[in-house]
């Protein structure tokens, strides 16, 4: 797991072009990205080490706390969601409205 460095680059054109943010990037390996309903440009990333959050497109990236993870999904819904990892371990995640 270790230190992950340039682990993060952002596209504007559906994947045609790449760049890598200015901003403060993700807290390490991250295995699992997914848009948080609400807002349009709220992400959340999962990793087994931690999880970043971001509020502007995955611009910049705050660390969210909480133990790691693999895996992440949000319900339908949009209210809630499931992260899964080492050792069988799932979390709910509520998943506020902006």
């Amino acid at each position: 797991e270790g230190d992950a460095l340039d682990n993060l680059a952002i596209s504007a054109d559906a994947g045609v072009t790449w760049t890598r943010p200015s901003g403060h990037g993700l807290g390490g390996f991250r295995s699992a990205v997914a848009w948080l309903p609400g807002a349009p440009a709220r992400l959340l990333a999962v990793g087994p080490a931690g999880s970043d959050w971001s509020d502007d497109d995955g611009r910049t990236w705050q660390p969210a706390g909480g133990d790691g993870y693999d895996a992440f999904s949000v319900a339908p819904a949009g209210t809630v969601g499931w992260a899964s990892g080492a050792a069988g371990r799932i979390a709910r995640v509520a998943i506020a409205r902006p």
